[in-house]
């Protein structure tokens, strides 16, 4: 029985430059722009651990058309590595690393071929001597490929146990991602290939399992909170006749996640540290040997609320958790923390009073238009100074902030009262 295996990747974006988060700290920096490439020396490991017999790279190796000569020579290392372990590469260049870009004196490791622009080629993979798979691909010649690509990929020559295919471009709804040589999977299903190497989409997608099978393995290596999850690579084992095993190999070496830390009931303000902890090994698939660049979203009714939504405290306690994280090989360091909490305020028993909180709450409520609501307000005339201050501060923030400013309103004026 003819069998194969291979590791599918793409959209490696090696030297991404990471620039809205490394431009606060320059440790962070570093280690930001080295996820990238430990990521793909990862997928390099998983190569020669799982024996395979060839790795498919399906284009945007690198982050753009300019691209570091240390980036190059890196990415040629790996390939060595795999060549000096026989096995082969095949790859296609993309939108963000075509064919134009790349440098004439780069010279490709033995049993390394890149796919031209010109028309779909194609590759017998030998093994023992033997012919055992026709490998087709076509690489972008300009970063703007408007050309029907799928269209092209037609099988050629006498059968052989296994076709593959592979191809840089959008099936579906391309999402944040350049709308670049789209097709539909009615466009490529009858071509008679078994296994099509997807790349551009950067969210994993096993778009059809089998005859044949359809696959974006996404990037590797998320860039930032747009790419949240698990990001890495597929391993696929074919045999003749028989749909594909294919399972899914993480890779990153950092990840971007948002977590939601309740404080109801929260009595110690220095318990924050812990329950940050605790909300990131609640992550789906958190896995201990990667490190972590959070988001972090606070709510719940506390006590501490006041002091959260002071000037410069939430930064001073960022600040505070970071401090030591970078010199951990698997940090947890925090981007942003958002406020969303809420006083620790018995709102039914405020309703029940008939002084001038109990008035605010229950203009708040049964008020439509925020401007109009902050207006009335400030007429008042006995409302408290600190109240005054309040609105002053937050009158022309209107919908979007109602329900923070009715919280803060309420907090200071039960403070005040």
């Amino acid at each position: 029985m003819k069998k194969i295996k291979f590791i599918h990747t793409a959209d490696l974006h090696l030297d991404t430059p990471f620039r809205s988060l490394s431009s606060m700290n320059k440790d962070l920096a570093e280690r930001l722009k080295d996820a990238t490439f430990r990521s793909f020396e990862k997928i390099i490991n998983l190569c020669i651990s799982e024996q395979v017999d060839f790795l498919l790279v399906s284009g945007d190796i690198f982050d753009g058309e300019d691209r570091s000569l240390s980036a190059q020579l890196k990415f040629v290392k790996g390939l060595q590595r795999l060549s000096g372990e026989r096995i082969h590469t095949y790859f296609i260049c993309g939108n963000h690393d075509p064919l134009s870009s790349w440098l004439d004196y780069l010279e490709l490791p033995e049993n390394v071929f890149r796919f031209g622009s010109s028309k779909v080629e194609y590759v017998v993979y030998m093994k023992n001597g033997s012919p055992l798979a026709r490998i087709y691909g076509i690489s972008y010649r300009i970063g703007s490929e408007n050309r029907d690509l799928a269209s092209k990929y037609k099988l050629k020559g006498r059968p052989l146990p296994f076709s593959i295919a592979l191809l840089h471009g959008t099936v579906g709804n391309p999402g944040p991602h350049a709308n670049y040589a789209p097709f539909r999977i009615d466009d490529i299903a009858d071509k008679g290939f078994d296994y099509w190497a997807l790349g551009h989409i950067h969210k994993k997608q096993i778009i059809r399992r089998a005859s044949p099978a359809v696959i974006y393995p996404g990037n590797p290596q998320g860039r930032d909170f747009g790419e949240p999850g698990q990001r890495g690579c597929y391993l696929v084992e074919m045999t003749q006749d028989n749909d594909p095993a294919i399972r899914f190999l993480p890779t990153q070496n950092i990840r971007f996640e948002q977590v939601t830390i309740d404080l109801t009931g929260v009595d110690k303000i220095n318990a924050l540290s812990g329950l940050i902890d605790a909300a990131t090994t609640r992550i789906n698939d958190y896995d201990d040997s990667t490190s972590y660049i959070l988001k972090i979203v606070l709510k719940g009714r506390t006590p501490f609320h006041s002091i959260l939504n002071n000037g410069g405290e939430i930064e001073a306690l960022r600040d505070d958790f970071n401090e030591t994280q970078l010199n951990e090989e698997h940090f947890t360091w925090i981007d942003s923390i958002s406020v969303e909490t809420q006083p620790d305020i018995d709102i039914n028993k405020i309703k029940k009073g008939n002084d001038f909180t109990a008035e605010v709450l229950k203009t708040i409520e049964e008020m439509n238009d925020p401007s109009k609501l902050f207006n009335e307000i400030e007429e008042e005339t006995k409302m408290p100074p600190a109240a005054k201050k309040i609105i002053a501060e937050h009158k022309t923030d209107e919908t979007a902030i109602m329900e923070k400013v009715k919280w803060i309103l309420l907090d200071q004026l039960v403070k005040n009262e």
